[in-house]
């Protein structure tokens, strides 16, 4: 067993003790599988403007629902079940993906469980970038910047409507994206913001309860701002590299997040195969 194995267990059992208890405006047609999407109130859902992801990029950033990777598709197949059945059991329907540090994993994280639970027919999902700082979510699925009117940070700055920053990504019927376009330096000031507690609310009461709104957000130890919209979301995720993430960093990270909700540790890029794959929740 890995030293970074070890340490996640022991942090992540310090910290649940500590934890409280608890665009192109081509309209979108509501497909046939949303009809029948078992349930799913698809809301937001039904008519979005498309900004088309490019399979290529997407193979090349390692986006599962691009690839043939079987192993891949089913680790996050189970690390989606868990997900789900931790926050549904807590009635949680906000998360926050971040890590400790860069280059561990997170968007990639973010964006590869938003799409395996977007094809879950019970469940809708919609994934905010709101890595202001260094926004790569639209990169990592390769869509065109033209495709993108405005994005978080126009209506975090009073520029843009709520129906102008959400966006289809093609054959996800069950997924909506609001992407950002260019970084922003005074971000959590943003974050902080009345304007930022209003996208909250209304992304949850619009996507119905049967959607999870995952934020995808800077390192913990980059800025101060996951503390800063850490207190408005249900959970936390937190993402760490094996080879990559710090010991010391990880657990500074905890403590730094103890009195929030800290939902689990995926370990990525771990050569140890957890549940079917390299993506473990802990």
């Amino acid at each position: 067993m890995s030293k970074i194995y070890s340490s996640i267990q022991k942090a992540i059992e310090k910290s649940r003790g500590n934890q409280m208890n608890s665009p192109k405006k081509r309209a979108k047609q509501t497909s046939a599988s949303n009809k029948n999407a078992g349930g799913v109130s698809t809301g937001i859902f039904r008519m979005l403007p498309f900004a088309i992801p490019s399979e290529e990029v997407m193979e090349e950033s390692r986006i599962v629902a691009a690839t043939d990777d079987r192993s891949a598709r089913t680790a996050y197949n189970v690390l989606r079940t868990r997900l789900l059945q931790r926050m549904r059991s807590n009635n949680w329907r906000s998360l926050l993906v971040t890590s400790p540090g860069p280059g561990e994993g997170k968007t990639l994280t973010a964006a590869n469980l938003s799409m395996s639970i977007a094809r879950d027919v019970n469940q809708s999902a919609i994934l905010v970038d709101l890595d202001l700082l260094r926004p790569s979510v639209a990169g990592y699925l390769g869509i065109n910047a033209n495709e993108i009117n405005a994005g978080v940070g126009d209506y975090l700055q009073g520029n843009a409507k709520l129906n102008d920053i959400l966006y289809s990504p093609g054959d996800f019927d069950r997924l909506a994206l609001v992407p950002n376009r260019e970084r922003i330096e005074n971000s959590s000031d943003l974050i902080g913001s009345p304007r930022m507690k209003d996208l909250v609310s209304d992304l949850q009461d619009q996507a119905g309860q049967r959607s999870l709104v995952i934020y995808d957000m800077p390192p913990v130890l980059v800025c101060d701002d996951v503390l800063a919209l850490a207190p408005s979301v249900d959970a936390i995720l937190l993402v760490v590299g094996q080879g990559v993430t710090d010991r010391a960093a990880l657990e500074t990270t905890i403590s730094m997040l103890s009195e929030y909700n800290i939902l689990g540790i995926v370990l990525n890029m771990s050569e140890e195969k957890q549940g079917g794959g390299s993506y473990g929740l802990y």
